[in-house]
């Protein structure tokens, strides 16, 4: 009888064993590759920038929320959340099982996320990426270092509760605490690091759905591997069995993306526009996101372009149509500074606001403007100044053509300096520049992550511009609501048009690609990274 009921008892767990793998989705377990452009300068989430770490960052680490395909908030390590009537305080309550990827399964509390709120913000920190936390109860006063960190307006109610106070009523914080900045901390894993957390796998704890795959699952220059992590906890189980990222051109060619997706050498990739259509024509599902605007941007803190007059002279002595002749390719006209589809309250923006443009028109008197700002700075002639550009063919004659016009109006010799994308974005950010023909890329959704940009104290301000009214103007948006805050952001559009401080040239578009048969792997705009946690393959 003994020996019948263990055989019965095989049975059964054999049967439910099938059972189990029948009820697996047939597109699960699969492993994926997906190339990195570059290495990633850090997997620190509160100081990560570049697309490369924010992509890691988003499956080694789950914040208090996630995002689904629609870009709606999901439960991440907080299973579920709530706020007071007007948006302006939000509790989110953590998930029991929520642990670090260590060999204790240490769990993850409210204080790790308090203290990496806190460590964004905190002026030692220098982080580039805080500014959706802005919102926080005092956050900018403590990144300008006025307030101290304890003063930040998140606390732990407890181990499995957390307090968010904000500054005013942001209906969306859910969605912006999902983005890679505000992943948590442990705050005494962080301090044995040394000042080197992120840049090593021995000096990262992690909590997402992935975790890098072995004490040689990152070669520097070369790939980072993943795998499922076994202690993840969250509602969706990850898919895949494991992901490697291969990095740079060393052992993996991506020269042609269109084949390497056709091919199997990779399973999804960052796709430049002029491929767009021979990779959808390949069968690849590929998505695309308008969301950055190219313009003539002008140095305020620069000793010549910080006067009106030359801005205008400038803005105003090149004819438009002729520019725009040289769009690069995959990119459209951009009539206005923030991008089109942009949503304010659930609605479109334009519509809200009309679709009057606000960018200078040509103007035939410029050499009088010219001259009009030279005598406000007490100077007799216009020092050499140099145009900065992207080094896109396209581009260059965009700005050739500003130049030779320039060089007629205003009798005089104007540089153009071609530099690659990294180039130019590292002088812009330095303010090492006059005049540059660069791009701004919010980095969240919405008209006021737009003008943001332009506040006094965001570190990423391209102009450099310090205007005390503009940023009353954006702290009175950001209380206001409805037909109020259209209002006050299209006001603020206008000035940042009429200043001459940004001039919309062109809207650029970034693609995603997927190889045929690749289903589930969910992209998000505005340096959201790209979810691996859901990704399939047809068998």
């Amino acid at each position: 009888m003994r020996r019948f009921a263990a055989i019965i008892l095989c049975v059964v767990l054999l049967l439910s064993l099938a059972a189990c793998e029948d009820s697996e989705p047939s597109n699960a377990n699969k492993s994926f590759q997906y190339h990195l452009a570059s290495e990633p300068k850090t997997l620190d989430p509160q100081i990560a920038e570049d697309e490369s770490g924010i992509i890691l960052i988003q499956a080694l680490f789950e914040g208090l929320t996630r995002l689904d395909a629609d870009g709606n908030a999901v439960p991440g390590v907080a299973e579920k959340w709530s706020s007071n009537t007007d948006f302006t305080q939000f509790t989110f309550y953590l998930r029991e099982d929520a642990v670090w990827n260590d060999d204790d399964n240490t769990p993850v509390t409210a204080d790790d996320f308090v203290y990496a709120f806190q460590r964004a913000l905190d002026p030692a920190t220098n982080s580039s990426t805080c500014s959706p936390m802005f919102c926080i109860q005092n956050a900018r006063a403590i990144r300008s270092g006025e307030l101290p960190v304890e003063q930040l307006g998140v606390s732990a109610v407890d181990a499995r509760t957390l307090s968010v106070q904000l500054e005013y009523s942001c209906e969306d914080f859910p969605v912006r605490a999902a983005s890679a900045v505000f992943m948590p901390c442990h705050e005494e894993f962080f301090l044995t690091t040394g000042g080197r957390y992120g840049l090593e796998r021995s000096t990262m704890l992690c909590n997402g759905p992935f975790a890098i795959d072995g004490a040689y699952g990152w070669e520097h220059g070369s790939y980072i591997n993943l795998r499922r992590s076994s202690s993840y906890s969250g509602d969706s189980k990850p898919l895949p069995s494991d992901i490697k990222f291969s990095i740079g051109n060393k052992k993996v060619d991506v020269s042609d993306p269109v084949a390497a997706l056709t091919d199997g050498t990779v399973d999804a990739i960052a796709m430049p526009s002029e491929l767009v259509e021979e990779a959808e024509d390949a069968g690849c599902t590929v998505v695309g996101f308008e969301d950055t605007t190219w313009g003539l941007c002008f140095n305020t803190q620069n000793e010549v372009m910080c006067n009106l007059n030359i801005r205008k002279a400038f803005t105003q002595a090149f004819t438009r149509e002729k520019v725009l002749t040289h769009l690069p390719k995959g990119t459209t006209v951009a009539d206005y500074i923030i991008p089109p589809e942009t949503k304010l309250f659930g609605r479109d923006y334009r519509q809200q606001v009309g679709n009057e443009t606000f960018y200078p028109q040509q103007d035939s008197t410029v050499a009088q403007l010219l001259l009009a700002g030279l005598q406000e700075l007490g100077l007799e002639a216009l020092p050499s100044v140099t145009i900065l550009c992207s080094d896109d063919p396209e581009v260059k004659l965009m700005a050739n053509e500003m130049l030779t016009e320039w060089n007629v109006l205003f009798d005089n010799y104007f540089n153009m300096e071609p530099l690659s994308d990294k180039e130019l974005a590292s002088r812009i950010a330095a303010g090492s520049y006059q005049i540059a023909i660069c791009s701004i890329t919010p980095e969240s959704s919405g008209p006021l992550a737009v003008l943001d940009l332009f506040r006094s104290d965001n570190p990423n301000n391209p102009a450099g511009l310090h205007s005390t009214g503009y940023d009353e103007n954006l702290s009175k948006a950001e209380n206001q609501s409805g037909a109020e805050a259209a209002a006050t952001c299209a006001a603020m559009e206008r000035y940042l048009n009429e200043q001459c401080i940004f001039y919309p040239l062109f809207y650029e578009n970034h693609y995603f690609a997927s190889a045929p048969g690749v289903t589930g792997i969910v992209y998000h705009p505005y340096g959201g990274g790209v979810d691996f946690i859901h990704a399939g393959k047809e068998s």
